[in-house]
């Protein structure tokens, strides 16, 4: 079976022997790990052609364009299967999604669910509205004007024997049947979508996955107050080197590819 060599790194919790386990001694360790190709799954996380922030679907577009466009070829190239996450919303447009939904995802059920918390509390009514936080007008109203519209960006629109999920079980079906146990994340938004979906890094890797995230190939939704050298991409990265699994650079899975 092919396999591609990937330089990967994580960041240790701990120190060799002899050294002060203190937070000044804590850094990076890289391994070179040997895969497989047919066990591996490229994630595209969230990928989508409209966002309400401009400013960061700028950075969103120029990532998927110049990043993750050239790593879903290169894998397909290689024989690393690669699968579109882009919400439920969003998979159901593309008919790749059906082949691992299960009949309950195919005609989904609404139900009243466990009574606790109240309905009223989850939806921010009644005696429990001063609770949540408010709506923001401007975003309101683009979700209205525009969230029907979403799709993932053209240029990374899924090919014939791409895969399209919509949920964790659906991607854990998948991956069962495809015997794969790698999968490369890079996609939106590193700290929210990309750790917290269900079909996430950290949901995946909870399941047993190896997870690596492509450190060039997210972004955070930043702050006023971060976003002049992007720390809260930063920190989701780190997030994943630190509790989830390893991370590594697009080039060296471009150059990975091209040598399998």
């Amino acid at each position: 079976m092919a396999q591609i060599t990937l330089p990967v790194r994580h960041y240790r919790l701990g120190t060799d022997a002899g050294i002060e386990l203190v937070e000044a001694n804590l850094d990076y360790q890289t391994y070179e790990w040997a895969m497989p190709t047919g066990q591996i799954g490229l994630m595209l996380v969230d990928c989508w052609d409209l966002h309400a922030i401009t400013s960061y679907v700028e950075r969103t577009d120029s990532i998927s364009a110049g990043v993750l466009a050239p790593v879903a070829e290169a894998c397909r190239q290689a024989g690393i299967t690669v699968i579109h996450a882009p919400s439920p919303p969003v998979a159901v447009h593309y008919p790749q999604w059906v082949k691992y939904a299960s009949e309950a995802e195919l005609s989904p059920q609404t139900g009243a669910g466990s009574g606790w918390p109240p309905e009223k509390l989850r939806r921010g009514e009644g005696e429990y509205a001063r609770y949540g936080k408010p709506l923001e007008p401007v975003r309101e109203e683009w979700i209205k004007q525009n969230l029907h519209k979403r799709r993932i960006i053209s240029c990374l629109e899924p090919q014939p024997d791409d895969f399209v999920i919509a949920t964790g079980e659906q991607l854990h079906r998948l991956c069962r049947h495809q015997g794969i146990a790698y999968l490369i994340y890079g996609g939106f938004a590193a700290n929210m979508c990309v750790p917290g979906r269900d079909y996430g890094t950290r949901a995946m890797g909870q399941r047993g996955y190896n997870i690596i995230l492509l450190r060039d190939a997210t972004t955070a939704i930043e702050a006023d107050s971060t976003l002049d050298d992007m720390r809260l991409t930063q920190a989701a990265i780190f997030d994943t080197e630190m509790r989830i699994g390893h991370t590594a650079l697009s080039a060296d899975l471009l150059a990975a590819c091209a040598e399998c």
